[in-house]
């Protein structure tokens, strides 16, 4: 059932997901395939079930790319679209979602929805925590997630708690209910979800055996243990499913399960009990972690003793499994069975659980988890089925207790977790027994004998701790695992926390050792000045992002929820292997062979030139002789289905010569393969400076790689149209000229006969622009051959393994100062890791070192700039350009003299600061310079003196939490340096009815530039917004359009739409003149009939005066600058390393703000994009192939809302003074804000420094970014880091 309707499918082919379903067969594609690997929540689905056993309806979440469509059989499924539409009315939730501004770019956002409204089915009251939880496994890359929670934070977002009534029960509760809040005449019944009845009144769907055949394989689901075990007897082979089917899926899709059958057991009764004995529960295999939960809660609530016992362990443990979606399908034996992330195998291990088998003989089989482990994880044979899990309860004296590390807080595997069971000798008052386990260090969890006959006998004192840490050290040395010391730090400190915790318990001790981070739920305030409700302009006014209906709805089209063609075709690369390597041959012979593959395309199908880039062409399209980095594209294989291609291709025979490896800055400066461009900025006689500066400091300061991860990945549809050689290209780009031009260059064909089309993109960020050349000139190439259309759509682990990245940066410094903090000279050398081309990296060093460099006065300055060639994927532009990094150099730098001089940080900071009238290094006088004001404002805002003493005391208090407290600052030049960019254009028609269409050259991708252009629009032609409409950015409409980026878009193409409308206005003014009562409707009439056009062009330039880097100081660099301020304060676990920013505080000048809602909501996000640079962005790369270690949200860290400041306070600047801001007095916004997260970066360190201080380290530390739970931890020294030092690293990857 899908939305009541029922569906029945003959044959179903078991390698289908439920995604695919919705989207190829039922064309609901609302539900969105954002990753594949159920780690975004984009594509959640509510699925609901009758419980003929419960009498009760069950609803849960869950991730549709996922979910076998076998699996459903007999259930009901409800999508976003199933909920509320444009058409009947949305969904109290879905209205919530545009009237708090929770949506962007839109492409996460159903996903969103159907998590709350399963929540609201469920409970009608949900407490903040409960929606914090449940939007862990929702990732969203643009809002910053603030919006997103305050948008369901009501206890039920109608208001009534409608969300689960019925029709008549709404009206009956709506009669009693005298608070004036919705009606439910207003609440259309079309977004009341039903559940059959058919599934309710009869079980013969959900009660009885079912066996599909499809797809070359056979799907069995039994209902009873004698049925599984008969058909286990027949298929020995066979492989079971549980619950979540993320390892089998990936083996399907790969063709690797052992034989054709699957046996999924989510149905079979005698696998889904939970016993609770005397001595023991025992917990069926097919029993889902929520309803693990569900039970074990239950019986919480009567215990009176809930400290160390097993259930607070196991409930601890399921508690940070994966998120919600997961949680709802997973199993305790699917769990148990596998040989991933361990988490309560360790539980499990250390309690001695018992695992219970049954043979397809019906032969009953007990065998210790211990021993199951020392088996490898796997049945005692091969026909054995795990019915349940014993786990002993907890006993008189004995103690329990679990826990884990993630890379992140929220749906995250664990680096390193650990179990301890603990039982005292009640006659000695003595340790009896002591269990330790820990996990994820090797391929499976282990058992830490060692430490256990150490402890026999011991008393309860804290000598204990060392000796147990030299014994775990000592067991734990040989392992080989990355980021070994690490792992046994964690091992060591979280044997520190059991230990502690459960002898403080036993002892009763009344003031307690304070362990991990203070709780905390997530809270902000946004300030900006609103205009008169009754004041004619449009403009400055927080209206709700234009397409946020649609997109809340499902509604909204991105490139894969396009139409299939009747004679489409996919397509997927053949891409190398090798990092660097001659290709010798080509083979694609066995990929031809495969049914479905219609034709195969390399380099010499290409009709043009081969060879494309921004400024030399000088990337290939398809690689010729020579692969430059792991996953180059060499070839095509066009299919009739997208999985038919990506299955071929991989057949394809590539015979490779290897040749040298590059990889790092440090293996690039060594081989000198550096680009030959020079950048160079100099200021004063640095020599000279240096040598006369009363003290001096040298350092290295170094950034990472950062991946965009948009939501929507990148796709392209190319369509022939037979006729003239004309090509339509539909590409989620930032760059529709670039993508026309190349297009044309590729084929040969003239750029008038591609147009190239984008309605929407689901988040850019710098990263759709270059990249979706090789996209859309890759599939117009594939159709260009076959004559028919061909989409191709990245798959998230190519997106993330191939495509462009936040450059790594290092800066190697010298600086000069006096002993009051003035910095009198600084030399900079600049190291940017290009990739295998230099591609846009030379303006990215560029903006970069002037990021640098516009800040802060220093008379003798000296920069110089170098790119660095490697064997990566080419690094390109990303939000910021460059200026991230840079801004986290010199504020770092900074840091760096304050430490040495014990001064405080943010006087030298405002002692070297620009002052109003001052000239910039690239000659820039500097005028409504406001960065002074945001940061005095943000400072009092942020309360930070009185903060910074509170901080002081705490940390005094506490010695294993640590708080620290920082703030940066940014300058953002708006405006590109070359004129040819600083252009626009845009179309305005007007119909007769009065209606308005508007086109310009800039690309909706979350940053509400359409929005903003509508209201310019209905503002200047005075008018309603309603009657403004923006459909789509194409060439067709408005030609070479400058690309969409540099936070400069909104002033360029809200020019140009300007332009176009006081054109039209001033045509209209006579018939104004002349009918001063007409309305709008009526004085368009009358123009049409006076044979008045009532269609313009517009065009818009910024200024007359450009900027070459090579005259440094002549022309003019930029339009104008945007400057914002940020104070942070963090928390860190000084034994695992993990960290919370507890607030935020950020004052921005962004003019006077075109729409308010919208540019805090680009101040919030791009913060917390920042915040993952920063911190939990990590790149890796196999240091001996190249490849890049991580493949979408699954292993790649953004932040997830468990990870956003826990107050978010955010001030647009008031009263902003400034010139050169023609759009209204506005400023762009997009990128500066990202620069402002230096400050969480700054604030860690201060609390590192506050740990090491305990420790007798009074030295400056250094610490890495992204500062990773690994890189803090270990910067907080102490005697357990002391002991691990001397252990030797075993690691295979290296940081990108």
């Amino acid at each position: 059932f899908f939305s009541i309707s029922q569906i029945a499918i003959d044959n179903p082919d078991p390698k289908v997901t439920l995604i695919q379903y919705l989207r190829r067969n039922l064309y609901l594609t609302g539900t969105k395939e954002a990753c594949s690997q159920g780690a975004c929540g984009a594509c959640t689905v509510m699925i609901s079930y009758y419980n003929h056993h419960q009498k009760k309806i069950i609803h849960y979440s869950g991730n549709a790319c996922l979910t076998l469509l076998c699996s459903l059989h007999g259930m009901a499924v409800t999508t976003v679209e199933g909920i509320g539409s444009t058409r009947n009315g949305l969904h109290p939730i879905q209205q919530s979602m545009m009237e708090n501004h929770g949506v962007q770019c839109g492409f996460c956002t159903p996903g969103m929805v159907m998590t709350m409204y399963t929540v609201f089915r469920n409970n009608p009251e949900p407490t903040q925590e409960d929606m914090e939880r449940a939007l862990e496994g929702n990732l969203c890359r643009c809002t910053g997630y603030r919006p997103i929670l305050e948008s369901f934070k009501k206890s039920c977002p109608c208001g009534l708690g409608l969300c689960q009534q019925s029709a008549e029960e709404k009206k009956d509760l709506a009669e009693k209910t005298t608070v004036e809040k919705p009606t439910p005449e207003k609440y259309d019944k079309s977004q009341d979800v039903i559940f059959p009845s058919e599934l309710q009144k009869s079980a013969e769907l959900s009660q009885k055996n079912a066996m599909f055949v499809g797809g070359g394989y056979t799907w069995f689901r039994p209902i009873s243990l004698d049925k599984l075990l008969e058909l286990k007897k027949a298929f020995p082979k066979a492989t079971i499913v549980m619950g979540s089917q993320t390892v089998v899926g990936s083996k399907i899709r790969n063709n690797a399960l052992p034989s054709p059958e699957i046996i999924c057991c989510t149905q079979v009764l005698e696998l889904k009990r939970i016993v609770q004995g005397t001595s023991s529960i025992s917990i069926g295999s097919a029993v889902t972690f929520a309803q693990m939960e569900e039970f074990l809660n239950g019986v919480l609530k009567d215990m009176k003793e809930k400290e160390c016992n097993i259930f607070s362990a196991l409930l601890e443990g399921l508690r940070w499994v994966g998120a919600d979606q997961l949680r709802n399908v997973a199993t305790f034996g699917g769990h148990l069975m596998s040989v991933g992330p361990h988490d309560l195998q360790t539980l499990m291990l250390a309690v001695g659980a018992e695992l219970n088998f049954i043979s397809a003989q019906k032969v009953e089989k007990k065998i210790t988890y211990e021993k199951f482990m020392e088996n490898g994880i796997h049945a005692p044979d091969s026909s054995d089925v795990l019915v349940s899990v014993c786990i002993p309860l907890t006993k008189q004296n004995e103690y329990i207790l679990y826990t884990k590390q993630p890379f992140r807080r929220g749906m995250d595997y664990a680096i390193v977790n650990a179990g301890m069971l603990l039982k005292v000798d009640d006659k000695k008052g003595t340790i009896d027994t002591l269990r330790f386990c820990a996990g994820n260090i090797e391929s499976k969890p282990c058992s830490l004998q060692k430490v256990s006959n150490l402890a026999k006998g011991r008393a309860f004192d804290d000598k204990l701790i060392p000796d147990a840490c030299d014994v775990i050290i000592d067991e734990l040395k040989g392992c080989k695992s990355d980021s070994l010391k690490y792992k046994i730090s964690l091992v060591c400190g979280f044997f520190y926390k059991m230990y502690k915790q459960i002898v403080e318990t036993i002892q009763s001790t009344k003031e307690k050792t304070e362990f991990g981070l203070t709780p905390s739920l997530s809270t902000g305030a946004q300030y900006y000045d609103v205009p008169n409700p009754e004041a004619k302009e449009i403009v400055w006014k927080p209206i709700p992002h234009a397409a946020a209906k649609s997109l809340a709805s499902g509604e909204a089209v991105f490139i894969d929820d396009m139409p299939k063609y009747a004679n489409e075709l996919s397509m997927w690369f053949v891409t190398s292997t090798k990092a660097h390597a001659k290709i010798l041959s080509i083979d694609p012979s066995a990929a031809l062979a495969v049914p479905g593959v219609v034709d195969y395309v390399d380099y010499r199908d290409v009709p043009g030139s081969n060879m494309y880039g921004p400024m030399v062409h000088d990337i290939p399209l398809f690689a010729e002789k020579e692969v430059s980095f792991h996953g180059q594209p060499i070839a095509g294989i066009i299919a009739e289905t997208r999985e038919i291609a990506r299955s071929a291709a991989r057949l394809v025979k590539v015979e490779y010569e290897d040749l040298p490896l590059i990889l790092t800055i440090d293996e690039a400066i060594e081989k000198n393969s550096l680009d030959e461009y020079v950048a160079s900025h100099v200021s004063g006689d640095v020599d000279k400076g240096l040598a006369e500066a009363e003290m001096t400091l040298e350092g290295v300061i170094e950034t990472g790689a950062q991946e965009h991860l948009y939501m929507e990945p990148i796709s392209a549809l190319v369509v022939p149209k037979r006729e003239d050689k004309e090509m339509e290209v539909f590409v989620n780009t930032q760059e529709s000229a670039n993508c026309q031009k190349d297009v044309g260059h590729f084929l040969g064909i003239p750029f008038n006969r591609v147009s190239v089309r984008v309605k929407r993109v689901g988040g850019g960020f710098g990263g759709k622009a270059l990249d979706t050349v090789e996209a859309s000139g890759v599939a117009a190439v594939a159709a260009w051959k076959v004559n028919r259309p061909v989409r191709l759509i990245y798959t998230r682990s190519y997106d993330v393994k191939t495509t462009s990245k936040r450059h790594p940066f290092r800066a190697v410094y010298k600086a000069g100062y006096t002993k009051d903090g003035k910095v009198t000279a600084l030399s900079i050398d600049l190291f940017a890791n290009a990739g295998w081309n230099n591609g846009i990296s030379t303006f990215v060093l560029e903006l970069g070192m002037l990021a640098m460099e516009g800040t802060f006065d220093i008379p003798n300055y000296r920069g110089t700039g170098r790119t660095c060639l490697t064997n990566l994927p080419s690094n390109g532009a990303f939000r910021g350009f460059g200026a991230p990094q840079g801004t986290f150099i010199i504020h770092s730098i900074f840091y760096d003299i304050a430490k040495k001089t014990g001064l405080s940080f943010n006087k030298i900071r405002e002692m070297n600061i620009y002052k109003e009238g001052d000239r910039n290094i690239n000659g820039m006088v500097l005028k409504h310079f406001n960065l002074p004001i945001c940061w005095e404002d943000c400072k009092t805002q942020s309360k930070f003196e009185e903060v910074s003493k509170e901080i002081e005391e705490f940390n005094s208090k506490n010695k294993y939490r640590k708080r620290g407290i920082a703030m940066s600052s940014c300058v953002f030049s708006i405006g590109y340096p070359f004129l040819f960019m600083c252009q626009a254009g845009a179309l305005v028609n007007i119909y007769l009815d009065g209606s308005v269409l508007v086109t310009h050259g800039g690309i909706e991708m979350g940053q509400g530039l359409f929005t903003k252009m509508i209201q310019v629009a209905a503002t200047v032609l005075e008018i309603p917004i309603e009657k403004v409409y923006i459909s789509e950015t194409s060439t067709v409409t408005v030609p070479n359009a400058t690309e969409t980026g540099g936070s400069f878009v909104a002033d360029l193409n809200g020019g140009a739409v300007m332009n176009a409308c006081q054109i039209l206005k001033d045509r209209l003014q006579p018939l104004r003149d002349a009918m001063p009562e007409a309305s709008w409707e009526q004085l368009v009439q009358a123009a049409y009939f006076s044979r008045i056009s009532l269609s313009a062009s517009g065009f818009y330039k910024s200024r007359e005066i450009g900027y070459d880097p090579k005259k440094q100081g002549e022309g003019e660099y930029c339009l104008y600058n945007s400057y914002g301020a940020a104070s942070t304060v963090v928390e860190i676990d000084c034994l695992t390393g993990e960290h919370q920013i507890l607030r935020a505080d950020i004052v921005f000048d962004v003019g006077k703000s075109l729409n308010p809602a919208i540019d805090v909501g680009q101040i919030e996000g791009g913060f917390v994009q920042g915040v993952g640079l920063m911190t939990t962005e990590k790149l890796t790369v196999n240091k001996s192939t190249g490849e890049l270690t991580l493949y979408g949200p699954g292993n790649y860290k953004v932040p997830g809302i468990k990870n956003i400041p826990k107050e978010f306070n955010v001030t647009l600047l008031k009263d902003a003074k400034g010139e050169r801001r023609p759009l209204y007095s506005s400023k762009g916004i997009g990128e500066p804000p990202l620069l402002l997260a230096a400050s969480v970066h700054l604030a860690l360190r201060e609390a590192v420094n506050a740990a090491r201080k305990d420790h007798g380290l009074s030295d400056n530390y250094q610490l890495e970014c992204p500062a990773t739970p690994e890189i803090i931890r270990m910067g907080c020294d102490g005697p357990i880091v002391k002991k691990v030092d001397g252990i030797k690293e075993n690691n295979q990857s290296i940081k990108f």
